[in-house]
């Protein structure tokens, strides 16, 4: 399903607290989003941007779904329904960016997932501080 990683990267993943995966996914995610966000913005000069927002979009919505498996609502609680809620919004409102290749709907949910991503980065970091 996914490309095959070179050893670092499985390194950095395999040796990464639970958080700092957290992160790792979120910015694959806004990687993957600006990616789409900048291919639908060029599609109108360039028609071979067309698969590249698409290879994008879906690339996304598999990570958001990972994401979305990853939520323990046994301690989660209001905090994980209120996310996986999110996710479902997300995976809709991309499906529908992918559909007629908006490159405002990737954009809103870019920067929600950027403020998510900030968000998780500072708790990591207090985490790994024992801030926490």
């Amino acid at each position: 399903m996914f490309p095959k990683m070179n050893p670092y990267r499985q390194s950095q993943i395999s040796t990464a607290s639970p958080g700092q995966r957290v992160v790792m996914m979120y910015e694959a995610l806004c990687r993957e989003l600006h990616k789409a966000e900048d291919a639908c913005i060029k599609i109108p000069d360039d028609t071979t941007q067309i698969e590249v927002a698409h290879n994008a979009l879906i690339t996304s919505d598999r990570i958001i779904t990972e994401l979305r498996l990853a939520l323990d609502h046994e301690l989660g609680g209001d905090l994980a329904k209120n996310l996986e809620n999110l996710y479902d919004f997300w995976i809709r409102h991309l499906s529908d960016a992918n559909r007629f290749k908006d490159a405002k709907r990737v954009a809103e949910v870019l920067k929600m997932a950027q403020e998510l991503r900030e968000t998780w980065r500072e708790a990591a970091a207090k985490v790994r501080s024992g801030e926490v």
